[in-house]
């Protein structure tokens, strides 16, 4: 199996027109990906480790976007961060990726750390790929629910969640610092909360944990009905009741904030360092287990693009 993926990860070197910045594209292809980076070469491993990322988030998001498993995802993958931001895609200055859904492409620097890489791949083709479900009706995700979701998948795996740093920052954080689930799920960070950067701590964490509440401790069906609810315009409350059988929003943060307070999180932190704070990001969580106030970039890796409005007919 190994030596047939091998033998469809050919990297095929052409010349391309030169950006601004005087870079050419070289291009690679993979099994589900076309891969154009400025570099002369991918890093090492990235080509195999894209195509992992892929088979993982299929497991989640092939019933949004079914087209995945046919058509193939282009990746951007500039040489730096410098000219990441000054490229056709004109990122924020905070972003380190970003989704280009009517490319449906990926573009993003290359980075000293490929698993970090990885992680940034992974969470902004979450976005590529479930915008998608939305924007066949015209429509944006609710932030919570499109921003957690992809924390969600930047782990490893699904079965080793603590692998994660937003589960490990989950895990130590202090929940009743957390919104009341009724005004959280109104929140948008960016519109909301940018200038107050102990709240989009809070926020992110947040929408993390009750993503992963929603869609690991109950079924995908249950999750993706959810989702189509509120894509159909339902109130967060009635899709709820639709699909998880919560009779207010209220009955849901009871559940979730048990759940947050179960001691296992953190054992399970601790069972994989060794140590309960070894491996935490400290530019997050605080030594108190509260989180800290921090750049905009430490919550989230980058922002999906726009799409241009439909054209009249």
């Amino acid at each position: 199996m190994r030596g047939a993926l091998l033998a469809f990860l050919l990297v095929l070197p052409a010349r391309a027109a030169r950006d601004g910045e005087g870079w050419a594209w070289r291009d690679s292809t993979t099994p589900h990906f076309l891969i154009k980076h400025q570099a002369s070469w991918l890093p090492a491993g990235f080509s195999m480790g894209a195509e992992r990322v892929h088979s993982r988030l299929r497991m989640d998001l092939g019933m949004f976007s079914p087209w995945m498993a046919k058509e193939k995802i282009n990746l951007f993958i500039y040489a730096d961060n410098e000219s990441f931001l000054k490229g056709e895609f004109a990122p924020p200055k905070w972003s380190n990726g970003l989704a280009i859904y009517e490319r449906k492409a990926v573009a993003m620097p290359t980075m000293k750390d490929p698993r970090k890489m990885l992680q940034v791949m992974a969470h902004e083709t979450t976005h590529l790929l479930f915008d998608s479900y939305w924007k066949e009706v015209h429509r944006e995700p609710p932030s919570w629910i499109n921003e957690g979701l992809a924390m969600l998948e930047e782990a490893d795996s699904p079965d080793r969640p603590e692998t994660s740093n937003w589960y490990q920052q989950m895990a130590y954080a202090d929940p009743k610092r957390f919104a009341d689930l009724e005004t959280f799920f109104l929140v948008s960070p960016t519109k909301d909360l940018h200038d107050n950067q102990t709240a989009v701590a809070e926020w992110y964490v947040q929408a993390y944990s009750v993503t992963h509440f929603l869609l690991r401790k109950h079924s995908r069906l249950q999750f993706k009905s959810l989702c189509t609810q509120l894509r159909d315009g339902k109130p967060v409350a009635e899709a709820l009741w639709l699909t998880y059988r919560y009779k207010k929003v209220s009955d849901l943060d009871k559940k979730w904030r048990a759940w947050l307070n179960d001691p296992m999180h953190k054992r399970r932190v601790a069972a994989l360092a060794g140590d309960a704070r070894k491996g935490v990001d400290e530019s997050v969580v605080g030594k108190s287990g509260g989180l800290k106030s921090s750049s905009f970039k430490n919550f989230t890796t980058g922002f999906a693009k726009p799409a241009k409005p439909p054209e009249s007919e």
